[in-house]
């Protein structure tokens, strides 16, 4: 018995991209209308899986020439099956550097009143393409800061998503009134968002470059609340996220030494002397996390000790 293979039929919901919609958005509501994964999605049309684990939010920028064309003919497939002109699914991409954009678990921050909006006018809500860039943290036409959606099994009900969206503006509006953001650095934020936005090839000077070299590849995705961080380095006491940025940029050695497992501290080189008048002055060494973690646990495993002397032997005099 021979088994014709089924040829890929279009889709049967035309789910087309929104208006500054991020690819992530699109092809999951593409996904969900249909009640499906995007893996089993990519299989009905003809695709490789493997190609949906792909990080596709900058379209083809930073793949090598085997990923390009694979990508190139995903979007053809898409376009046609939900019959749109391939520029269509273009518009859904970023072209921007890998570090200026989120990690793709967190791409999940939107705008609650532009929800609200969304679904009072009939249409899907949607993630925006600049709500996924690391140094966005606020709606640029509400002025409010953005929420992360809560993570759910499946999708929401409208129930679930209206009684969500209700709090998400409180907790938004309570935000912004706590921590009142600069004007001009929300000035440089929204221009930096719309320079990244429309592939820009602007360049900024002086205290507006900083800014923008600070925060556009910022690592505050690795607080517990991204948004509240964002919002204070925008205040006017936005000095005191400076300890959270130097702490999270601190490089680790790549081969920690054998201290690691014996808990020594780490040793310091020779001392180094010079023959003439005096000595040098020692060299400035810069400690990293693990330096200090080990110096901590070194020092607690000798009070320990210490403790569990004089426990069993008491305290001798100084």
């Amino acid at each position: 018995m021979t088994v014709l293979a089924l040829e890929p039929q279009p889709l049967a919901f035309r789910v087309r991209p929104q208006a500054d919609e991020c690819f992530d958005s699109w092809i999951d509501r593409v996904a969900a209308a249909h009640e499906t994964t995007r893996p089993a999605l990519f299989r009905h049309l003809g695709l490789e899986a493997a190609i949906a684990s792909l990080d596709l939010a900058r379209g083809t920028c930073g793949l090598s020439n085997e990923q390009y064309f694979a990508v190139y003919q995903v979007i053809g497939q898409l376009a046609w099956a939900v019959e749109i002109e391939v520029q269509q699914i273009e518009g859904t991409f970023l072209n921007v550097e890998a570090s200026v954009v989120l990690p793709r678990r967190q791409r999940r921050y939107v705008c609650p009143l532009c929800w609200q909006q969304a679904l009072r006018d009939g249409r899907a809500p949607i993630i925006r393409k600049e709500w996924i860039l690391r140094m966005s943290w606020r709606c640029q036409v509400h002025a409010l800061p953005l929420c992360a959606l809560p993570v759910a099994d499946g999708a929401m009900s409208e129930q679930a998503v209206g009684s969500w969206l209700s709090g998400a503006v409180a907790r938004a509006e309570s935000l912004r009134w706590k921590l009142g953001a600069h004007p001009r650095l929300v000035e440089w934020n929204a221009e930096g968002v719309d320079t990244l936005v429309r592939a820009s090839r602007k360049r900024f000077k002086g205290e507006k470059k900083a800014y923008v070299d600070r925060f556009q590849a910022n690592l505050f995705h690795f607080a517990h609340d991204r948004i509240a961080m964002l919002a204070l380095a925008h205040s006017r006491v936005g000095k005191a996220t400076w300890g959270f940025e130097r702490l999270v940029a601190l490089e680790l050695p790549g081969r920690p030494g054998r201290e690691v497992m014996t808990l020594q501290p780490p040793k310091l080189p020779p001392r180094r002397w010079r023959i003439s008048k005096g000595s040098l002055r020692p060299g400035s060494h810069d400690a990293g996390v693990l330096d200090l973690v080990l110096a901590y646990a070194h020092l607690r495993v000798r009070r320990d000790a210490q403790t569990q002397v004089e426990a069993q032997f008491g305290r001798f005099p100084s």
